[in-house]
């Protein structure tokens, strides 16, 4: 009798136990639940910053191009590669017999040069008019501008509306290269047409260095590099898309005694055309020499002290500063359904419940996404793998902080303070 009691006590308490916990714990339970939560921060403010570390060139702000029509027109080479010049310094003197048609050539090519800077101002005009009227309308726009004597060529033929502003964009940039080049060549121009006539020679438009001379060929030449230093770097579509003229850019050399401070000055919305500085930096580039086949856009970026330490072609190193922002931050993983950089997280809401909240996430750094929005210094972030299946708010308890002292704590605390707090008081 008492075997069979007991039997049916235990079954009787089981039971109970069962149905309290099925009450306690079913989905459908009124019952206020609690959860575990071991990870948890106390948010604190600091400041982060998104890098894009690039390897990049010292080059020339600019560099222009003197030149003759052939070699039976220079008398006298007078300089060499490396050699610095000042504005209207002789860099070779031209047969007297045939200086006046040279004259004559560089007077018609001013001419031609002066139609097509009116002709690209006129089609920048164009495209940005284009291009705001494409914000307000959806409607087929075709500008096409032909330059006379120029090798302009710019067609925008698109539907248009603000997606499709990247055409204009293309266009309006391509068009800004040619006014540059023109700008260029008409500096060369009028620096020769002003020399003295008794004694005809190419002359330097510029101060500068001398980089290299054409002595022979078709066309002879010599190309100047203007005194001051740029730092010239190119970046993938993924890396263009974060860049903006105006980004802080950190710049250090081991020729540096200091790291130097510059600036985003341009951003190419066209494929950097071959050149030395481009083929320079693909031998830099990781992703270049694994050989993939990719686009790059220059990025021109302005020391805010002259790089006289180094010359022309060294490598530096360039961080810019893509993204910074005073803030709190949260590890990536305690993160759920981040997009478009919204996530939601949860935190202690004043009673010391669990609340889902939602972020705004600009950006990420060493594994811990900034937080702008959504958290504040001091709120308290938790985390607990099985958190999203809690509807909030939801009760929440923490572990016990606990702080062992250390034995040369408890050694110097001395037998008299024991005797003191924990019999007397």
């Amino acid at each position: 009798m008492n075997k069979r009691m007991s039997i049916t006590v235990a079954i009787i308490i089981s039971l109970f136990i069962a149905v309290n916990v099925h009450l306690l714990y079913s989905p459908k339970s009124t019952v206020p639940q609690s959860l575990y939560v071991h990870q948890y921060e106390r948010m604190t403010t600091n400041h982060f910053e998104e890098q894009l570390p690039k390897e990049a060139l010292v080059s020339p702000e600019a560099i222009y191009t003197v030149y003759v029509g052939n070699d039976e027109t220079i008398d006298t080479w007078l300089v060499k590669e490396g050699d610095h010049v000042q504005v209207g310094d002789e860099i070779a003197t031209l047969q007297t017999e045939r200086a006046e048609s040279q004259l004559a050539a560089w007077e018609a090519e001013q001419d031609a040069l002066y139609a097509q800077q009116v002709e690209i101002e006129s089609t920048l005009y164009n495209l940005e008019a284009d291009r705001r009227n494409a914000k307000k309308s959806t409607t087929n726009v075709n500008t096409t501008e032909s330059p006379n004597n120029s090798d302009i060529d710019l067609t925008v033929d698109v539907q248009v509306d603000v997606s499709q502003d990247g055409a204009f964009a293309q266009a309006i940039a391509e068009a800004e290269r040619e006014r540059a080049e023109i700008g260029r060549k008409l500096t060369v121009l009028q620096a020769q047409l002003a020399q003295n006539e008794s004694r005809p020679a190419m002359v330097s438009p510029v101060n500068g260095i001398v980089s290299s001379v054409d002595r022979h060929g078709y066309k002879l030449a010599a190309d100047i590099y203007s005194t001051t230093k740029v730092i010239t770097t190119y970046a993938q579509l993924e890396e263009w898309q974060k860049i903006e003229p105006g980004n802080l850019v950190r710049i250090q050399q081991n020729g540096l005694t200091t790291v130097i401070d510059g600036s985003v000055q341009s951003v190419s919305e066209i494929p950097a055309t071959d050149s030395r500085w481009q083929e320079a930096f693909e031998q830099l580039e990781p992703a270049v020499k694994e050989g993939n086949p990719l686009e790059f856009y220059e990025i021109g970026i302005g020391p805010l002290e002259e790089l006289t330490a180094l010359p022309f072609g060294a490598n530096v190193n360039a961080t810019i500063i893509v993204n910074e922002a005073d803030a709190v931050s949260v590890k990536l993983h305690w993160l759920d359904t981040p997009h478009n950089e919204q996530a939601t997280a949860w935190k202690l809401d004043k009673t010391g419940k669990g609340i889902r909240t939602q972020l705004a996430t600009p950006f990420e750094v060493s594994k811990r996404a900034v937080i702008t929005e959504g958290l504040e210094k001091d709120d308290v972030v938790i985390y607990n793998k099985n958190i999203a299946q809690f509807e909030t708010p939801f009760s929440v308890f923490l572990p016990f902080p606990m702080e062992i002292p250390t034995k040369n704590q408890w050694r110097t605390f001395g037998w008299k303070n024991y005797l003191k707090y924990g019999f007397l008081e």
